[in-house]
């Protein structure tokens, strides 16, 4: 460490409060406006269940959520609206995920995904193809839900994305 980082240390003086500040509050569960239940979310596990997809509509903006909220983040209101949505989607963003081949040992680079699906406004983190390498990932490549053969009823039905055919990669961006 330099003098001028030692000194900067060695000013530093902690304050001693006598009294913490304290705020009322009301932590009856009862007074709370939004509450968690399960049963809200019903119609959409039930139709992950059947291989199909829905989306929860805000009355107020219209905005589709895929996978569900319980209170709009533009508005504040309760979306109430079921909205069925495509299987298909595009990649909004993506990283990739370093994991350990467990057979050979060796480091695997593999794509991590936000999808936007298609009808939907909002994104959610999901794996792509085992097939898929991160090189050829890109922002905008259109994808397709790959379902697990049995499904419960929940997000992990969708087993990963894979790529479908995109016609709009070659095509030059302006004409000569």
């Amino acid at each position: 460490m330099s003098k001028i980082t030692q000194r900067k240390h060695m000013d530093y003086v902690k304050k001693q409060y006598d009294v913490t500040r304290r705020m009322p509050a009301s932590w009856y569960l009862n007074s709370y406006r939004y509450k968690f239940n399960v049963t809200h979310l019903k119609p959409f596990l039930d139709k992950l269940k059947e291989k199909k997809l829905v989306g929860l509509q805000c009355s107020s903006c219209n905005s589709v959520f895929f996978v569900p909220k319980f209170v709009c983040g533009k508005c504040l209101v309760k979306p109430d609206r079921w909205v069925d949505l495509r299987d298909t989607g595009t990649i909004a963003t993506y990283t990739i995920s370093y994991v350990k081949d467990p057979e050979t040992g060796d480091i695997i680079q593999k794509p991590i995904v936000c999808v936007r699906q298609d009808g939907s406004d909002t994104t959610h983190l999901i794996e792509m193809s085992p097939d898929v390498k991160y090189e050829d990932t890109y922002i905008g490549m259109p994808v397709k839900i790959k379902w697990r053969e049995e499904t419960k009823g929940s997000l992990d039905d969708i087993e990963y994305y894979e790529p479908i055919e995109d016609k709009a990669k070659d095509m030059p961006l302006r004409k000569e």
